[in-house]
């Protein structure tokens, strides 16, 4: 699951918090050597790097993906290291038995934690920089920049792409003005992040489209994700400031094909949406890889073929 806005500025957040302990946690050891004190848990214990403030930081972390393991465990390492080779130095100096190298490999430990902390905020700053302000969802570039691996990952799935755009958006803006426009986007995408299931990503594509990117067995069941979709955004009434608004949408779905590139795989789900905007919109359209387009139909997927 990709985190939103709100979610990245709490870690941050929390996260610079927990750093700020850090920076008291030194402190409290400089204090503990001059008076000789070997008995502060959070200093001296065996897991004194749970005990700490920023332990206890490091404890509570939802992990999303694989992602966030991996820059979270490199904290987490480097964090138990420094607290190591931390309560080596203080013991060495309370029975005055100090070696340069100490001094040395406990500054190489803190220089290391504080990188592995910096490079998880420069990631969470990433995705934040890639997250559209309006809807709140990820988008354009987060998908170019994810997408082969996305198709990598998929496997022993398919990978599918749904493209949908609002039917009559312009006579929406143009009728009720463009902040209830805006009302439309940003309720649309609150509601794709509530219907998409756990193999399915919503990203904003621009202006009135939105991009789902659907992971499934068959072709049959992706179609069946999209009519899903189409239907629930057909069937709810977005409130708005005088009253609410019903809009459909129409949608082109395909299968990206193997090593396939994200533009190439895209242009077939636009040119089965388009299908579907010239013969009535408010549907869900299927292209296989031949071009072939189908009208997906509820009962048993896709059927009707249409003539690309």
């Amino acid at each position: 699951m990709i985190k939103d806005t709100k979610e990245i500025d709490a870690i941050l957040i929390a996260l610079n918090k927990s750093i700020d302990a850090h920076y008291k946690w030194l402190v409290k050891m400089f204090r503990c050597a001059v008076s000789s004190d070997v008995t502060q848990p959070d200093i001296m214990a065996d897991n004194s790097h749970f005990i700490c403030q920023f332990g206890q930081w490091l404890n509570s972390q939802s992990l999303h993906n694989e992602d966030d393991c991996s820059y979270v465990n490199k904290i987490n390492t480097a964090h138990e290291k420094m607290h190591l080779l931390g309560k080596e130095l203080l013991l060495a100096i309370v029975d005055n038995r100090t070696h340069l190298w100490q001094f040395d490999s406990f500054q190489d430990a803190l220089l290391a934690f504080t990188s592995a902390v910096m490079d998880y905020k420069i990631y969470l700053l990433s995705i934040r920089s890639n997250i559209d302000v309006l809807t709140g969802l990820p988008g354009r570039r987060m998908l170019d920049e994810s997408f082969d691996q996305q198709l990598l990952d998929a496997e022993p799935l398919n990978l599918y792409i749904l493209l949908l755009d609002i039917d009559r958006f312009k006579h929406v803006n143009d009728t009720y003005g463009h902040l209830v426009g805006d009302v439309v986007l940003r309720a649309l995408a609150s509601n794709l992040l509530a219907w998409t299931r756990y193999d399915e990503v919503a990203y904003r594509y621009g202006g009135e489209e939105f991009i789902i990117i659907i992971r499934t067995k068959t072709d049959e069941q992706a179609s069946l994700a999209g009519l899903r979709l189409c239907q629930l955004i057909g069937q709810k009434k977005i409130p708005y400031a005088d009253g609410e608004i019903g809009i459909t949408v129409t949608a082109g779905i395909t299968r990206v094909q193997h090593e396939e590139t994200l533009d190439t795989a895209l242009g077939r789900a636009d040119r089965a949406m388009y299908q579907g905007k010239q013969t009535g919109r408010n549907r869900c359209m299927f292209m296989d890889e031949r071009e072939q387009i189908s009208l997906v139909d509820s009962n048993d997927g896709i059927s009707y073929p249409l003539s690309a």
